[in-house]
């Protein structure tokens, strides 16, 4: 009697800790965050982040067109298309990265063509690239965690 009433409580503890697991992670929330700023430090915790010249540099904008920096903590299929403005006239990073930051915990998959195709650059966690290799720099389109 006393064992089946300890693994009922046993049972019921483990569904409230996945409860609150499950809770936890539909509360996180995807973001995109534009023009982050200079410098490695301004790239938030759990974001990758992209500058569109070395060194961590934001850039000014082309032909009000572009931004010269960006994070997110998403996937993102095609940065041609990410949009700050409701006017629709960013064209987002498309083709301008430098420079970028891994602020997570998991890898990062950049690649030359939008919807990951092409030629793919991985980085791995926390790691900091203030130089992207030439092959590469200008041309990533698309990231994504793997």
């Amino acid at each position: 009697m006393k064992l089946s009433r300890n693994l009922a409580k046993l049972g019921l503890s483990a569904a409230a800790a996945v409860g609150l697991i499950v809770t936890g992670a539909t509360s996180a929330s995807a973001t995109n965050v534009y023009d982050i700023g200079h410098g490695a430090g301004s790239c938030p915790d759990g974001y990758v982040c992209l500058w569109s010249e070395a060194n961590f540099i934001r850039g000014g904008t082309i032909n009000d067109a572009k931004f010269g920096s960006f994070a997110s903590n998403q996937n993102t299929g095609d940065m041609g298309k990410l949009q700050k403005r409701d006017s629709g006239g960013d064209k987002g990073m498309q083709d301008i990265t430098s420079s970028v930051l891994n602020n997570t915990g998991s890898s990062i998959c950049f690649y030359e063509h939008n919807w990951y195709g092409g030629l793919e650059f991985k980085i791995g966690p926390g790691e900091h690239w203030p130089y992207i290799p030439s092959w590469i720099n200008d041309r990533i389109s698309s990231f994504k965690f793997c």
